[in-house]
């Protein structure tokens, strides 16, 4: 690891000695000439204009995509909560139905069921009836 992050600054450190060294021996000029203006500034400028210009662009993109998927991010991030908290509802019914208390754990199933909004309900509670018979045919 430790080599891996000094071969990367090494290599970048050649690479800034070596721009800074072009851009200094380079005394090129770009001139537009656009009637009735002209303009000339160095060839270093505008190769950092061009640079920024990408950078800009890409990040306002960026940006607009990210505006974009807001709503979707939104909808998945409340969905995840909605399935966590029906998850914690069957846990909590488990654990009441294996305690015995057949009302908490309905009262839990039919919670996770209405934050799941799921057709096994009523399996569910089927198979919670028949636990229930079961234990009372025990007893």
């Amino acid at each position: 690891m430790l080599k891996r992050n000094l071969f990367w600054w090494l290599l970048m450190f050649c690479l800034l000695v070596g721009i800074v060294w072009l851009a200094s021996n380079n005394t090129g000029y770009v001139l537009i000439v656009r009637p009735p203006y002209r303009l000339q500034f160095s060839f270093n400028f505008l190769l950092i204009l061009i640079v920024l210009g990408f950078l800009a662009l890409h990040y306002c993109l960026r940006f607009v995509h990210y505006l974009r998927r807001l709503p979707i991010n939104r909808r998945s991030k409340k969905e995840v909560q909605r399935l966590q908290a029906s998850n914690a509802a069957l846990i909590e019914g488990m654990h009441a139905l294996a305690e015995g208390d057949f009302e908490s754990a309905e009262i839990a199933v039919r919670h996770a069921h209405d934050l799941i909004q799921n057709a096994d309900h009523e399996k569910l509670m089927a198979a919670l009836a028949a636990e229930k018979n079961k234990q009372e045919f025990v007893i």
